[in-house]
């Protein structure tokens, strides 16, 4: 079984394996991220790229029960694969996935009830509301065929198979990028396009990942599932900080948009949409790296193999931290290049004000990738109570103090530095419930 690897191969050798596929895979995403950016800034418009930056927020709670149960499951499936007991992970892989797609439709009902009238209630101007709802209208109707799309590339990388997951992410990314240009570059189509451009290679991307479960290539595979209440409610409560932190995260880009467009209008919402198209490119390397060794963590759990996880934790941070700083030299040595990838030389205040976005919001990359990785290492030990401290601190309660403080004293400026401020304090606190955690566990003094 190709997910014993996780137990005999050497640390360095094992995470290069994992690691170097993640890392092309997630490139490729925040790639074509980017892309569909530039897309939306030079040809839609200036407009078009608040209003996604608007929405996002409330797509990102929708899918967020859908990565709680990914996530939950996950953890619970990399145990039993550690422990050898294959049945019972396939049972908790086809438990996850009818889980999912019964959320999705229900999901599908509720978001065509009130999905428009959420967005034009928290949207005021109305030319946002209505690009947003046109943006969302799309994912909302196609959640049950994109949906299992993360779900099918976690459980094929539990199984070994990290290759093929980079093949898939890279083609996906690709085709999606091909979309964007015949849609949006070629044919001059509207915002709903650049939504359909994802679904649609989405969609195609599941149809791959389902083969090698169906012709029963990997470990995991589909069979009738025995539910039992006791199943559903670990996956829940191990999945709660990834849930929790998806829905925190995008109720507080909720709250911080709401700000911005009272303290900067609609330019200081497409000046700060910038900010966050280039952290899609960066925060998917650094959610590879991690996400890549997560398997990793749950099977040594499960194997008792604690000394291995020491070991992950360790190369995990020394390329979390050079990712992070080649990433913040490079915002603050070309913020010129980086701004006018997304904004055509006749938008002149977002330009000035995505520059100064970026370089007060550059020195997050210093810290912010620490508590990435403690939370997912926490959550891969069962331990999500852990986990939910720190994720609630960095991504709402900091966050939130932050804002109503610092846009009374310095206005729209203080939402960008935010998370340089931010990222310093939860990184603290992610140190010192990383130690104590893990000395109580493994029973054993760790430096780290």
């Amino acid at each position: 079984m190709e997910q014993e690897l996780f137990r005999i191969t050497p640390p360095k050798q094992l995470f290069i394996k994992f690691a170097i596929p993640s890392l092309v895979s997630m490139l490729f995403s925040g790639i074509y991220m980017m892309c569909d950016g530039m897309f939306v800034g030079k040809v839609i418009g200036s407009k078009a790229l608040a209003a996604i930056n608007l929405v996002f927020p409330i797509i990102m709670i929708v899918f967020a029960v859908g990565d709680m149960i990914v996530a939950g499951a996950s953890v619970k499936i990399g145990i039993k694969l550690g422990e050898r007991r294959l049945k019972e992970a396939s049972n908790i892989f086809s438990i996850a996935i009818l889980l999912m797609f019964i959320i999705d439709i229900i999901f599908i009902i509720i978001g065509l009830a009130f999905t428009k009238d959420i967005i034009f209630i928290l949207i005021k101007d109305r030319q946002l509301a209505q690009l947003s709802y046109r943006f969302a209208y799309v994912f909302i109707l196609a959640l049950p065929i994109i949906a299992p799309f993360s779900a099918l590339d976690n459980y094929l990388r539990l199984c070994g198979k990290v290759n093929l997951s980079m093949w898939v992410n890279i083609f996906v990314s690709i085709l999606n990028t091909i979309l964007d240009i015949i849609f949006i570059g070629y044919f001059k189509l509207g915002i709903e396009y650049v939504a359909l451009s994802s679904v649609l290679s989405m969609f195609i991307g599941t149809l791959i990942f389902l083969y090698p479960f169906i012709m029963k290539k990997v470990a995991l595979r589909f069979t009738k599932p025995k539910v039992n209440a006791k199943d559903i409610l670990y996956i829940i409560y191990n999945g709660s900080p990834e849930f929790l932190n998806n829905i925190s995260g995008s109720i507080m880009s909720i709250i911080t948009n709401g700000f911005l467009l009272n303290y900067g209008g609609s330019v200081g919402v497409a000046a700060f949409s910038i900010v966050m198209y280039i952290d899609a490119l960066i925060s998917p390397l650094l959610f590879g790296v991690i996400g890549c060794i997560q398997p990793v963590i749950s099977y040594n759990y499960g194997a008792r193999n604690y000394k291995r996880i020491t070991q992950f934790f360790k190369i995990t941070c020394i390329v979390g931290f050079t990712i992070s700083i080649a990433t913040m030299s490079i915002t603050l040595m070309f913020p010129d290049f980086l701004v006018g990838l997304f904004s055509s030389k006749s938008d002149v205040e977002i330009i000035r004000m995505g520059k100064i976005a970026l370089s007060l919001s550059a020195p997050s990359y210093l810290f912010n990738w620490f508590s990435m990785i403690v939370v997912s290492f926490l959550t891969g030990l069962e331990k999500p109570t852990e986990s939910i401290v720190v994720m609630l601190l960095e991504s709402v309660m900091i966050p939130l103090i932050l804002t109503v403080v610092l846009t009374k004293v310095i206005g729209v400026y203080g939402i960008f530095i935010i998370p340089s401020i931010c990222g310093f304090i939860s990184t603290a606190i992610s140190f010192i419930l990383w130690r104590k955690c893990v000395k109580e566990e493994f029973k054993i003094n760790i430096n780290i």
